[in-house]
């Protein structure tokens, strides 16, 4: 019994053998426990992989470590050999080669142990092309130009063994790499750096890679920023922050703010630019701790507030500029950084020279060539040799000067930097200029001013153009030219220098509001993807919203300032998006802006037989005035900027006290501004004002002196920005098919709800106590200013609202363009330093889908057909003063809109006695007369009352733009027109039939 148990047991344990051997592995029994493993394998491989895919590779690398452990722990070798190679992925695409190699070295072994052959091969591919990878980054950090070409080779085999496995993640982090390879000084090609990091931005972009993303979004930027396309540069760089912010990634966002900082430094924006560095500069010392990053940093602060500096004319600015130089360069020099140590010592040099230290200028100067020249640093080179030769200038040493200036011209002529460019031509220009060399001196002027208007085209939004001519030195490029020319038309009076003379200073006047005008031209939305169009109505109504918020009674200041800095948020994400917007717009693209007008043109299309401009140029040596008649052209010298500013300034002041009796200031500015142009006859000026002329009425200059014979009493006054604007204005009329039908369209005396102030006539000022938060007091005399107004007309043809009728909402409901006057009589609040903030103030405190305050962000947007403007509150007529470019503020935003002229106020003017100036202007306009005519005999009216004869009550008001226009031309002069013509038309037709008569007999 006992041998026939053995038997049956060693036959049971041979047939259970053969089995394992021969039954097929999808029939061998599995326990429940096992099929849970693999089950949960899987799902970490699954999980790992939708991961990656959705770019979360810290997600992905904790589930494939997950798989790992367990393939290891239960033997699963395909699982093992899948793990390792995504983590070895993985880490590639987190930027960590070392352990991406190490993870695909451990999993070709396990491969290669397993005898999985296709994924050795695979494996094999992938550490090739990371050990390509490291040679092109090991030859890069080399100096020469063997090793440079042995880095491209590198990257490139990399490259092209991606392709051919079909890797986007290794092929998208070699093509970058090698972008950075000819960005380098020995093979430095921006053409090629753009496109390369454009086909990885295409592959980052596919496979989700937002890291990848944003460093090519940086890398792009920088293409932009270097070619001076600063809009697109400023695009790129704002959408890498964002993604750098999304991803917590401080070292790009570090960089992204730097390079943002430095676009708003080139145009002008220096608070923007200081904003942004503070910044960089938390992040680099607080989250980073890099010193590197510290210095550069600080270095950037410098160059900022040494920009301000000459803006500013603060020394403190300066000062600031030299404290934080000389920290940058003590960092730099603690820790080796050769080209932060050159960059900061180049700059200290220039403040010595500010300083006129011009011994301890040219040593540091001396000091960063030497260390910019051994690292071959050519762009620096050229902006040190550049301010090496603005030293020799400054001691007139001229042909020193020169020869470093061609040096510097000559690298950047190479270099192809347009912004190098403008400044090496400029300051040759002014060497050779001081050197008596003219004709020398006026071509580089002349290259200068190309190159400077060349970056400026290729800048989007109309505001940022603006303050790019305006600052730095750039203007002076023009002033220079208009010097030089003055000097040599008085050389040689027969040669044209005094025409071209005129066309420089046309150039630098105003030439953001001729943009703005042509642009106002075109839809600029056809053809624009509406889901950008959807995202700026969305940001405008949550701006609005915000807006509504600050009148909230019971805000705290906490509460405030949390929605001021969202507000800030929000208006910085609307100009981008505003800049993408235009950059995908056909209609913009391919916008055409006006010419210049030549002196002929101005005298034959714009210049009346008895009108003349006067137009200023305001220069810290020289100043000019421009007086341009039918038949002459006089270029008359002026006193430096700063003599006429002081003036101006204390005159100011004068006329806009009501106590003050003494107006000699006013004669003394006459005799300087106006009279040494009056060599002709005329009725009619049309002042372009410069620089702080802008503020001043020159109506109020005194003719005579000893009196108060105002200016105004013989000439009809009105201003304009430039006269090739002033064409735009009037050909643009002209073109527009539909007439206005309706008379006036009226906005006065709102509703401020329960809590609004009555305040006394003679206290009674359209202005209010705070423009960072209003408390709105109720203007008595608005209402009966539009009831006034209006009675001047046929009820049917004007509309009129006051009140709780008079609302942001109701004026955004209606049709604007068949009306030829739009008025408002309400508050108007002005920021200088953020003109997209300054509105007019509607009736508030109830619901409304609007905010009640109509800013100059939403004018833009309305469109108009109407002759005239009234802007009947405080200070209308001001804004943010751009060199050059003059005021930018309310009035600019109605012009765009479609307006023809508007009236403005420069300071804060009585609300009883604009009621009557206002009444009367009207009047007169009813009588056919045209708006500055109706302007002077109004102001004559209230000179002559006595009472109103005080310039503060009459001389606030003034008009711009199209002011010689008659509205409303009297029916009596149409008929004696119109039969006049039909004479004519008789006469001819008759002298025609007779000579046919006589031919036939």
């Amino acid at each position: 019994m006992k041998k026939i148990s053995t038997l049956w047991i060693a036959m049971a344990v041979i047939l259970f053998c053969l089995g394992q051997v021969l039954l097929p592995s999808s029939l061998i029994p599995v326990s429940k426990t096992q099929s849970i493993q693999h089950e949960q394998i899987s799902e970490y491989l699954d999980q790992g992989e939708r991961a990656r895919l959705r770019g979360d590779y810290e997600k992905a690398i904790e589930l494939y470590r997950k798989s790992l452990s367990l393939a290891r722990e239960y033997k699963d070798q395909r699982a093992e050999v899948e793990s390792l190679a995504k983590l070895g992925l993985l880490y590639w695409n987190q930027g960590e080669p070392e352990q991406s190699v190490a993870f695909y070295q451990k999993a070709r072994t396990a491969a290669q142990k397993a005898v999985f052959t296709e994924k050795a091969e695979e494996l094999d591919n992938y550490l090739l092309i990371s050990g390509f990878y490291q040679d092109g980054k090991h030859y890069r950090d080399e100096p020469s130009q063997i090793d440079l070409a042995r880095s491209v080779e590198s990257f490139e085999k990399a490259i092209g063994l991606a392709r051919e496995i079909q890797s986007r993640e290794h092929e998208l982090k070699c093509l970058r790499q090698l972008s950075m390879t000819y960005l380098e000084s020995g093979l430095y090609d921006i053409e090629r750096f753009f496109s390369l990091n454009t086909s990885a931005l295409e592959i980052a972009i596919q496979i989700n890679h937002r890291k990848e993303e944003g460093r090519c979004l940086l890398n792009i930027g920088y293409h932009h920023s270097a070619v001076e396309d600063y809009s697109q540069a400023l695009s790129h760089y704002t959408d890498a922050l964002k993604i750098a912010r999304e991803l917590e990634d401080y070292d790009n966002q570090s960089i992204c703010l730097n390079n943002i900082s430095n676009i708003y430094r080139n145009l002008g924006d220096y608070d923007k630019a200081l904003e942004n560095l503070k910044e960089a500069l938390r992040i680099d010392r607080e989250e980073l701790e890099d010193d590197l990053y510290v210095a550069i940093d600080l270095n950037n602060i410098g160059v900022t507030y040494q920009k301000k500096a000459l803006h500013s004319g603060n020394p403190e600015d300066l000062h600031n500029a030299l404290a934080n130089y000389e920290e940058s360069v003590k960092i730099a020099r603690r820790i080796k950084e050769t080209e932060t140590e050159i960059q900061a010592l180049n700059n200290i040099g220039l403040i010595y020279v500010d300083l006129e230290q011009f011994s301890k200028a040219l040593d540091t100067f001396q000091q960063a060539l030497e260390k910019a020249e051994d690292i071959q640093d050519l762009e620096e080179t050229a902006r040190i040799l550049n301010n090496i030769g603005i030293a020799h200038a400054k001691q007139e040493n001229f042909d020193l000067s020169v020869e470093n200036l061609l040096k510097a011209l000559d690298i950047a002529s190479r270099l192809g930097r347009e912004e190098l460019l403008w400044e090496a031509y400029f300051e040759i220009g002014n060497a050779y200029m001081q050197k008596g060399d003219y004709q020398d001196a006026l071509q580089n002027y002349k290259n200068s001013i190309d190159h400077l208007e060349n970056i400026r085209s290729r800048i989007v939004l109309e505001e940022l153009r603006a303050s790019y001519l305006g600052t730095d030195k750039r203007l002076e490029a023009y002033q220079n030219m208009v010097d030089l020319q003055f000097e040599l038309s008085r050389l040689e009076p027969e040669k044209s220098y005094d025409s071209e003379a005129f066309h420089i200073l046309e150039r630098g006047k105003a030439r953001t509001f001729l943009d703005r005008l042509e642009a106002s031209q075109v839809n600029i939305a056809q053809g624009v993807d509406s889901q950008l169009l959807d995202q700026e109505d969305r940001l405008m109504k949550d701006i609005s919203s915000l807006n509504t918020e600050l009148f909230r009674p019971d805000l705290s200041p906490d509460q405030e300032k949390d929605i001021r800095d969202r507000l800030t948020q929000y208006e910085e994400q609307l100009e981008s998006l505003k800049r993408k917007i235009r950059m995908a717009s056909p209609a913009y693209v391919n916008l055409k802006y006006p010419q210049i007008i030549s002196l002929e043109e101005a005298q034959d299309q714009m210049a009346g037989p008895k009108t003349a401009f006067i137009e200023y140029s305001l220069g810290e040596k020289n100043s000019y005035m421009f007086v341009i008649t039918k038949r002459e052209l006089n270029i008359l010298p002026l006193p430096p900027a700063g003599k006429i500013r002081a003036m101006v300034k204390d005159y100011l002041r004068t006329i806009a006290d009501k106590d003050t009796r003494d107006f000699s200031l006013g004669h003394e500015l006459y005799k300087i501004l106006v009279s040494p142009g009056l060599n002709c006859k005329f009725d009619t000026i049309i002042f372009i004002p410069d620089d702080i002329l802008h503020h001043l009425p020159f109506e109020t200059l005194i003719s005579q002196e000893d009196s108060q014979r105002w200016l105004i009493r013989d000439y009809k006054i009105a201003y304009a920005p430039s006269i090739t604007s002033l064409r735009e204005i009037i050909q643009r009329k002209e073109a527009q098919d539909r007439k206005a039908r309706k008379d006036l369209l009226a906005f006065g005396d709102p509703y401020f709800g329960p809590e609004e102030e009555k305040i006394g006539t003679e206290e009674s000022l359209k202005t209010v106590p705070s423009a960072d938060k209003p408390l709105f007091s109720r203007l008595e005399y608005s209402g009966l200013e539009i009831d006034k107004i209006a009675s001047l007309f046929k009820a049917r043809s004007t509309d009129i609202y006051t009140r709780e009728m008079a609302t942001e909402e109701r004026l955004k409901e209606l049709d604007l363009e068949p009306y030829k006057i739009l008025h408002f009589a309400t508050h108007c609040i002005i920021d200088d330093t953020k003109p997209a903030r300054s509105h007019i103030v509607f009736s508030v405190g109830q619901p409304s889908t609007e905010d009640e305050i109509l800013q100059m962000r939403e004018i833009f947007n309305l469109r108009l057909n109407s002759d005239l403007v009234t802007l009947s509150a405080c200070q209308t007529g001001l804004g943010q003063l751009i060199r050059g470019e003059g005021i930018v503020g309310l009035s600019r935003a109605f012009f765009h809109a479609g307006a023809s002229s508007a009236i403005i106020s420069l300071w804060a003017v009585h609300d009883q006695a604009t009621a009557q100036f206002m009444e009367r202007c009207y009047t007169h306009l009813r009588s056919s007369k045209s708006i500055m005519d109706a302007i002077q005999k109004t102001k004559l009216e209230m000179i002559e009352s006595g009472v109103l004869s005080h310039p503060y009550y009459w001389a606030g008001f003034v008009v711009t733009g199209d002011s010689g226009k008659v509205i409303y031309a009297s029916v009596f002069k149409k008929v004696i027109l119109g039969a006049a013509l039909l004479l004519v038309v008789g006469i001819i037709c008759f002298l025609i039939f007779r000579k046919r008569s006589r031919k036939a007999i």
